[in-house]
């Protein structure tokens, strides 16, 4: 497929990485009013045109797909731009900043025939996969409840004024950049949320940027969720999912782009415990292929429909909560 990245910052250009290692990409364009200082480096081993606008590209009958790594205030907008332009559409999360949104973008892809990418990654993770495997078997039984923790300090290093801290494209601390992935697999394992009640924090960070976020989650199963996050301390992540008949625990030693391993924790219902560890693979490149599996019609992808609109619609719940104290929103 050959396809244009917009958005050229730090994960941008992990994304034109990605796709460049795989045979089912060719990269045409990278799309950026403001690129980065080391752009052109990184220019010199790839042949990718630079241009400024989104508009070039659409124009672009070459041009097959869209992969958009923006500013997270400009997803929706954009994604519709792209779908009635034709082009298959990769947005990374969130796929918008309303559930209302995300349902608009989601209907224009089914409208148009176009298979919705996003990125999700971590649900092509070893750990993941099979921590499926056992909910799907039964092993867990009725799942109750799941804490999560993703945490680093990356952010730390961020001038101010970048778009990552801003309320208006990354409210709710890091909800954004790890948070969202979290309630992804949430709500992939356990369904809809019913409640959410949100407390965010400005510890380190000069205000408004957030670097502290925890929110409680009810589903409409009846299963529990929390998530916490701190934007001021070294890498932790954690996914431990509890059932009536045993638990699994996933601990991640690095963010996605380290290539670090995930450790795995089963203990069953007769108490018995065991361990795994699961070597990195790459996950963005394989999301990527999943995606163009679909597109062409080889497999289907991994994500429902419903599930992009209830996880954009519990992240607008979760951030309106903690723009009023901790407030429990029901999402009727």
């Amino acid at each position: 497929m050959r396809v244009a990245v917009a958005g050229l910052g730090w994960w941008g250009k992990q994304i034109i990485a990605c796709l460049d290692k795989s045979p089912r990409f060719e990269v045409l364009y990278g799309v950026d009013p403001m690129p980065p200082a080391d752009i052109e480096a990184f220019r010199k081993s790839r042949s990718f045109r630079l241009v400024a606008s989104l508009d070039d590209v659409l124009a672009d009958a070459a041009v097959e797909g869209v992969v958009l790594a923006t500013p997270h205030a400009l997803h929706e907008e954009q994604s519709l731009k792209v779908i009635a332009a034709g082009k298959n559409l990769f947005c990374e999360k969130p796929l918008a900043m309303t559930g209302a949104g995300a349902k608009r973008v989601v209907e224009a892809c089914r409208a148009a025939g176009k298979v919705l990418g996003v990125g999700h990654e971590r649900r092509w993770e070893p750990a993941f996969e099979a921590l499926q495997r056992l909910v799907d078997e039964g092993a867990l039984g009725k799942l109750l409840l799941f804490e999560t923790n993703v945490s680093h300090d990356q952010f730390r290093k961020l001038a101010s004024d970048n778009w990552r801290l801003s309320p208006d494209s990354a409210p709710a601390g890091m909800m954004t950049a790890v948070g969202i992935h979290l309630t992804d697999l949430m709500i992939h394992f356990a369904g809809p949320a019913a409640e959410v009640r949100t407390r965010t924090a400005s510890m380190i960070f000069e205000p408004p940027a957030e670097d502290f976020v925890t929110a409680s989650i009810e589903f409409e199963s009846g299963a529990r969720g929390t998530f916490t996050s701190l934007s001021i301390t070294p890498f932790y992540g954690r996914f431990t999912c509890y059932g009536d008949r045993g638990w699994v625990e996933i601990v991640s030693e690095a963010n996605v782009d380290r290539g670090k391993p995930t450790h795995l924790t089963h203990t069953d219902a007769e108490g018995r415990r065991r361990q795994e560890v699961f070597p990195w693979t790459d996950t963005v490149t394989q999301n990527f292929e999943a995606w163009a599996d679909a597109v062409e019609g080889k497999k289907p992808y991994r994500f429902s429909d419903r599930e992009l609109i209830e996880n954009i619609r519990l992240f607008e719940a979760l951030v309106r909560s903690s723009r009023l104290g901790g407030e429990p929103l029901k999402l009727g």
